[in-house]
């Protein structure tokens, strides 16, 4: 597990655009693991405080899990992300922990 997350968090300030959106890795969380990929412009959202109240405006974020849907390969805006040579050694060490096929 060690590796997959020393790995993701090389991604750590890439940058791509991905459907039209572009956007930069700004967290990797170890549960799951996960990576949060932060809007880079475009509109803003209301930010809810711990309590559920709108707080402040700010660009929207997004959690995604290392997998894609069928964890059968790696989620394809991770991969894009990465560019292919870090994607295949995030696939080897997604294998190693025989979390891929």
């Amino acid at each position: 597990m060690k590796d997959l997350l020393t790995l993701l968090e090389s991604l750590i300030g890439r940058e791509a655009t991905v459907d039209g959106i572009h956007c930069e890795v700004i967290e990797i969380l170890e549960a799951g693991p996960r990576v949060v990929v932060g809007q880079m412009d475009g509109d803003h959202v209301i930010q809810p405080d711990q309590h559920g109240e709108p707080h402040r405006r700010v660009l929207q974020t997004f959690t995604l899990p290392v997998l894609n849907d069928q964890a059968t390969d790696i989620h394809p805006v991770i991969a894009a992300m990465a560019g292919e040579p870090l994607s295949g050694r995030i696939r080897e060490a997604l294998q190693a922990e025989h979390r891929l096929p």
